[in-house]
């Protein structure tokens, strides 16, 4: 009798990401001083809590744009300040549960098919959708998430391992 394989599709290696990723956000999360959630490092920067619940939303939101064949620049919802860490934390939870049912429905001929961003008519961005998973779901959120942590560190909280020890969870400091 022969073994059944599984056939790997394009979401799997997206999905299996967001799941590792989940873990190092979740991480960070959990060390936002919630007395902290309205400072903001410069005048033009996002508070604490806006960044928080950007960073939470993105898989859901970029999963739901990316559902559609075309998105119009310029109409993108804002997301709410957090007034809480388990708001943050809830709204992720809620956020990566719908990016990964969007993600895990898609199958590889609409993943390859082609996403585009326009203002007014006029093509600004067009690639695959996986491209557009891979490019603004994940590039685009481990980016703020470089960002959490630095504001994290201007506030001196002591941070979480990211893609290793940090300078605080160092044994060998």
């Amino acid at each position: 009798m022969q073994a059944e394989t599984r056939q790997t599709r394009i979401a799997d290696a997206i999905l299996m990401e967001m799941d590792q990723e989940a873990e190092t956000t979740k991480r960070l999360f959990n060390v936002i001083p919630e007395e902290k959630l309205g400072w903001r490092p410069h005048p033009k920067a996002r508070t604490l809590g806006e960044l928080a619940m950007h960073v939470a939303m993105i898989a859901g939101s970029v999963a739901e744009i990316a559902e559609m064949d075309t998105k119009e620049a310029g109409n993108f919802p804002v997301d709410p300040e957090a007034t809480s860490r388990a708001q943050i934390l809830d709204a992720f939870d809620e956020s990566l549960k719908k990016g990964k049912a969007i993600v895990s429905s898609t199958d590889d001929a609409r993943a390859m098919l082609e996403w585009k961003l326009v203002k007014d008519g006029a093509t600004l961005v067009a690639m695959p959708r996986a491209a557009f998973w891979r490019s603004i779901m994940l590039n685009h959120y481990y980016h703020h998430r470089g960002q959490l942590s630095a504001y994290l560190r201007e506030l001196d909280v002591e941070l979480p391992s990211i893609y290793g020890p940090s300078a605080d969870t160092n044994p060998f400091a």
